[in-house]
């Protein structure tokens, strides 16, 4: 079966840990190797010195910030703090991006079946 996008993979004993597939981006790298953490050193991230230091790099670890727009919005005007970036707008006051216009329907070509790449 073919299957999109990264995997993490980690022997039972939690002595090796890899990733398979797409490369990992920004927005993924971080959630990606915490994950990692949980999987080979489980019952290290549960003490409480790892829970302590997770949570000094990652202050939001183990926060579910879905469906908690007020935690969301604590969260990003720290890092933007952090980061020395321009402070974050109110969620609630964030415009909607403007949807574009639909483009007319194109007629299908009389051949489509030669333009599919696979």
């Amino acid at each position: 079966m073919l299957k999109l996008g990264t995997e993490i993979v980690a022997s039972q004993d939690g002595t090796i840990a890899g990733l398979l597939g797409a490369s990992p981006g920004a927005s993924t790298a971080a959630p990606i190797m915490l994950t990692v953490l949980q999987k080979v050193f489980k019952d290290k991230v549960a003490s409480p010195a790892w829970q302590e230091k997770l949570h000094q790099i990652v202050p939001s670890y183990g926060t579910q910030l879905n469906g908690n727009p007020a935690k969301v919005a604590e969260e990003w005007a720290y890092t933007a703090k952090v980061l020395q970036l321009t402070p974050p707008p109110a969620i609630g006051q964030m415009a909607a991006p403007a949807a574009a216009p639909a483009a007319p329907a194109k007629a299908p070509k009389a051949n489509a079946a030669t333009d599919m790449a696979l």
